[in-house]
């Protein structure tokens, strides 16, 4: 009998392995700076992946290089599952008859899914007072995916029911991530028997690609209505746009930490994390039909620079109360340097808190909390660059279960949402065909008195986004 119990948990771990292929998802926001991947361990991940102190699980590691010794462990081993999905609403200000404000109504809706994998090991031994330990892991560190579909309609009422005609659909796929491998040397020692130091190195290597496409297509009842109207080959009509960015990331980064436990109920962590310099390069192409008296345009400008990761320091402490039922509480404080990419960025704290508390010593419960600030990057046409400061709180819970003496499956759920301002994707002005015929009116809009003109930062868009994470590792120790 105990050995089915354990062969349910495996075919569990199986299952959910076979469902992460077809999920995670990322803001399309983040296209330049990409989305942080955290929550590597998903134990912490479910106490608002406030790790810093973290004596239990393998992928404590990746927090902070100085948890390696500081686990009472000859051998770890951990792989990671990372599942996130990603819900965008688009709004606009909607306005009655006599410009009054009504309420933000929603023109695009995306939601999208992806997956990512980390793993992670190590090896330690014992040398009279002191230990020393080896470790590494693979991880994605950020992720640039991310997908947007838009349909643009004409402004035909919705007599009988039918859908306005629709003129174009507009597109952005990003794709890539940046991958960092990274490899671990840590010294421990005992000052007695719970008192311990633990000091860690980390060097990891960083590489990875963004990979961008904006396009916008005409539908083909629009081909055929304007050349039907302006009487114009079908094929030489209306312009399709897109712009390309192939770039390629490489770099190093370190990272030092300590962990020093005090005594059996307290224990105090710390990490720096200097700032990292990319070199980031590739090509951007933008391509556009020809049209009436324009020429096409074909152009490609390459990309050779730096790019920056902001320098991070961290600091955690673990409080274990003196209980009946086993209970921990994990409190992070982090300080992030964004002012070392530009002095146009505010340095900005993030706040992570969890406990785990042991229903009757059987059924580990864990809740968190997490408030997390980042940059919204737009480039303006004269070349300006407009930074927004975003703040994303999110809630988890998880919890865990062996399989054997010596493995056990983590599970960690988090529900995050931001609200922000942005600008339009694309350009109104783009639809409006009079500029592709030469007309004094509309060929597409059955409203020839509409004004398609381009809206700017005062009249933005709203965006609303939350993400449903969940992280699944199954970890071994001996």
């Amino acid at each position: 009998m105990r050995n089915h119990k354990y062969f349910k948990h495996l075919m569990l771990v199986c299952l959910m392995a076979v469902l992460a292929v077809q999920m995670v998802a990322s803001s399309i926001t983040d296209d330049y700076f990409g989305n942080p991947i955290n929550g590597y361990d998903a134990r912490n991940f479910g106490m608002g992946s406030a790790g810093t102190f973290n004596d239990l699980r393998p992928f404590g590691i990746a927090s902070n290089p100085a948890n390696l010794t500081l686990m009472k462990t000859r051998v770890g081993v951990a792989v990671t599952m990372l599942m996130d999905r990603n819900e965008d609403n688009r709004h606009i200000p909607l306005y009655n008859s006599f410009d009054s404000y009504i309420d933000d109504a929603v023109y695009a809706s995306n939601i999208d899914i992806y997956d990512y994998y980390a793993a992670a090991g190590f090896g330690a031994f014992e040398l009279g007072g002191a230990r020393l330990g080896l470790g590494g892991f693979y991880a994605p560190m950020l992720s640039f995916d991310g997908d947007y579909i838009e349909e643009i309609r004409n402004n035909r009422n919705t007599d009988n029911d039918g859908y306005p005609e629709k003129l174009a659909t507009n597109r952005i796929e990003n794709r890539g991530t940046l991958n960092q491998k990274a490899a671990i040397f840590c010294f421990g020692y005992d000052f007695g028997e719970v008192t311990q130091l633990n000091v860690g190195f980390q060097y990891g290597f960083l590489d990875g690609k963004q990979e961008y496409a904006k396009t916008i297509r005409w539908s083909q009842w629009a081909i055929d209505t304007f050349a039907k109207a302006t009487g114009n080959d079908p094929n030489k009509v209306l312009p399709n746009y897109s712009l390309t960015t192939d770039a390629e990331l490489k770099g190093e980064q370190m990272k030092i930490g300590l962990a020093f436990r005090m005594n059996e109920r307290f224990g105090v962590a710390a990490t720096m994390t200097p700032m990292a310099v990319l070199d980031r390069t590739g090509n951007t192409r933008e391509h556009k039909d020809a049209y009436r008296n324009t020429a096409e345009l074909d152009q490609t400008t390459p990309i050779d620079e730096e790019y920056t990761i902001p320098s991070a320091y961290r600091l955690g402490v673990l409080y274990q109360p003196r209980n009946i039922m086993r209970t921990w509480l994990n409190l992070d404080l982090e300080y992030v340097r964004f002012s070392d990419i530009s002095d146009h960025y505010d340095d900005q704290f993030n706040f992570y808190a969890g406990v785990e508390h042991w229903v009757e010593n059987r059924l580990p419960l864990r809740l968190g909390f997490s408030a997390t600030q980042s940059y919204l990057r737009e480039v303006e046409a004269d070349g300006s660059l407009i930074l927004k400061r975003i703040l994303t709180p999110k809630v988890s819970a998880g919890s865990s279960f062996p399989i054997t003496k010596f493995m056990d499956v983590d599970l960690g759920f988090g529900y995050s949402w931001r609200e922000y301002e942005a600008q339009d994707l694309f350009k109104d002005s783009y639809y409006n065909d009079k500029v592709y015929s030469g007309s004094s009116s509309y060929a597409l809009w059955p409203n020839s008195y509409i004004d398609l003109a381009d809206r700017d930062w005062s009249n933005p868009d709203k965006i609303r986004e939350n993400d449903i994470t969940l992280r699944a590792a199954l970890s071994f120790t001996w």
